[in-house]
């Protein structure tokens, strides 16, 4: 009578979710990783493009050493405001920036301090 019934045994059924958490169980890591990598690199090329800003704006003479410093309007250098809460030129020889990320936005915890474009010295959360 049993043997016409169709289907999997309990048994199988088990086997089948612990081969697929072993994979989620390796898998997991290795995609917040690359989440990490992702992030990292996108607050990089944020602030090399802000140093790419300055350096624009001291080429058309409206950054000088006289009034470099602390900047409220980072949207001035091609950065997006809900990005940075903080950002201010130190040196224009070679340019060099000290930046934070905003809390609650896509860099929150992130900052580079004495970045310059060779060297973004940014440090994670």
């Amino acid at each position: 009578m049993l043997k016409n019934q169709k289907g999997f045994t309990l048994v199988e059924l088990l086997a089948v979710i612990v081969i697929l958490a072993i994979i989620l169980a390796i898998a997991i890591p290795a995609i917040t990783g690359l989440i990490r990598n992702m992030s990292e690199n996108a607050f990089e090329s944020s602030v090399k493009m802000l140093i790419k800003g300055v350096d624009y704006k001291v080429l058309e003479g409206e950054i000088t050493t006289a009034n470099m410093g602390t900047f409220t309007d980072v949207t001035l250098f091609g950065g997006s405001a809900s990005d940075f809460s903080s950002f201010a030129i130190t040196s224009l020889e070679p340019i060099t920036i000290n930046v934070t990320g905003t809390a609650g936005g896509k860099f929150e915890g992130y900052s580079a301090t004495g970045a310059t474009f060779t060297n973004p010295n940014i440090s994670t959360p």
